[in-house]
Order: structure tokens, then C-alpha cells, then sequence
């Protein structure tokens, strides 16, 4: 019969919500006594072997200024051999946009997320939807960062603009990430995203990024020390 949903580019949150477990699964790992689990659990103990303390300090205080864990620093380098030194956040998390006349615009920095960029210590780009924000260009793209560096330190270095899903194969959101980061240099083993729902995730695979990383999530309580 084939696939019953149609994974269309404007629904990318279709494919995360069938990804979820059935109800009474109790989130556990699957009992595999065979000699390929046997050998993959040897695997990664191997390489989750406690480092030497210098390595973990440095990894732990980068870790710290980008707002995420030791363990999630720790699983790009193993999957990439790259550091992570950039995120990207959809402009409507960062900053309230509002319209001032018929072409101007004001973007606002959102108090709640002011306070986590504050503590970044790293280079941040954030993306603009035009679906949300209306027709931009990139002259108002720069108006806005310097608007927000205003406020928040400078620390946004850019702003791109996402062009709305065609219904095609490739999603032009994923395109404007990977555009903008190649743009200014990144490579996309070094970025992460950062967001708010299924359709941010679904985002941040489609660009091929190695870390998504939870809103409400960034900068919590991160442990002082990997487990050893």
C-alpha cells in the first residue's frame, strides 16, 4: 500500500511524530543478546572511555560557553571529529519582529532567550521565515542585527532569510541554514540548532547539522563533570 502519509516539505513534522514510541513502551533500549549488540556495546564503551582530565576540562568549558552538555559535545567530535563553535536560531524565538510604515521593521529581543544569548560564547546566526516575517531583503536582514546587537552585545553575527516550502525534494529552509552558514565560513559539522518544535528538528536533519538542541533546554543545569 505504501507510505499512508505523504511527507510533504510544509509538514516535516509528519516523519518525528511517526518516529515516537506506541503507548506501554517504556523508553528502554531493546533487549539484544546477540553478538552484533554485544560487540556495538564494546564499541562504545571504547569510545566514551573517560579522557585524560585536561581534554575533559576543555571539552567541559566549551561545552559550558555554548550551552550544552559534556555528552552532547563530546558525541559530535566522535561522530565528526569536529568542535562545535556556532548555533543557529530561528529569528522568531530570539526577537519579537514588528512593522513600523509600510517597509521598515523593528525586531525586539525576547527577554526570555536575552539572557541565554548573554552567556553564549559563540558565533550565533539566526533565521529569518518569510512566511512569518513577510518579504525581507537583505539590507533589512542587516538592518535587524544591528538593531539586536544593540541590545544583546553584538553577539548575533548574522541573519538569513528562508524562503517558504515549494513542494519539492529539497527544503529551502535547510538550503538558507546551510547557505547562510557557508556564507560566513562555518562548516556544518561546527553548527547545531536550536528550537522549539518537531518542524526545528525535522529542520535541523534536513540541513544535516550534527546537534539539535531544545529551546527550553539551552543553558539549563548542565553537570560539572563527565561521568567517569
Amino acid at each position: 500500500m505504501g507510505d499512508r502519509y505523504e511527507r510533504r516539505a510544509y509538514a516535516p513534522q509528519v516523519e518525528m511524530l511517526l518516529r515516537r514510541p506506541g503507548i506501554g513502551h517504556n523508553g528502554g533500549p531493546p533487549f539484544d543478546m546477540s553478538w552484533e549488540a554485544w560487540t556495538w556495546r564494546r564499541a562504545i564503551a571504547k569510545a566514551w572511555k573517560q579522557p585524560k582530565p585536561e581534554v575533559a576540562r576543555m571539552r567541559l568549558d566549551r561545552a559550558e560557553r555554548l550551552g550544552i552538555t559534556y555528552r552532547e559535545l563530546t558525541a559530535v567530535i566522535l561522530d565528526t571529529g569536529s568542535y562545535l563553535s556556532t548555533a543557529v536560531l530561528p529569528l522568531g524565538l530570539v526577537a519579537r519582529v514588528k512593522r513600523e510604515g509600510d517597509t521598515g521593521l523593528r525586531a525586539e529581543p525576547r527577554p526570555e532567550m536575552a539572557a541565554k544569548i548573554a552567556r553564549f560564547g559563540g558565533r550565533l546566526f539566526l533565521l529569518a521565515d518569510l512566511l512569518l516575517h513577510g518579504v525581507l531583503d537583505e539590507e533589512a536582514c542587516a538592518a535587524m542585527c544591528a538593531q539586536l546587537n544593540s541590545a544583546l552585545d553584538d553577539k548575533v553575527a548574522a541573519i538569513g532569510i528562508a524562503e517558504p516550502a515549494s513542494g519539492g525534494r529539497r527544503d529551502p529552509r535547510a538550503e538558507a541554514v546551510l547557505r547562510l552558514l557557508r556564507n560566513h565560513g562555518v562548516p556544518k559539522q561546527e553548527a547545531f540548532f536550536v528550537g522549539t518544535g518537531f518542524a526545528d528538528v525535522a529542520l535541523a536533519e534536513a540541513a544535516t547539522v550534527p546537534l539539535f538542541k531544545w529551546a527550553h533546554e539551552w543553558f539549563g543545569d548542565l553537570p560539572s563533570l563527565p561521568p567517569s
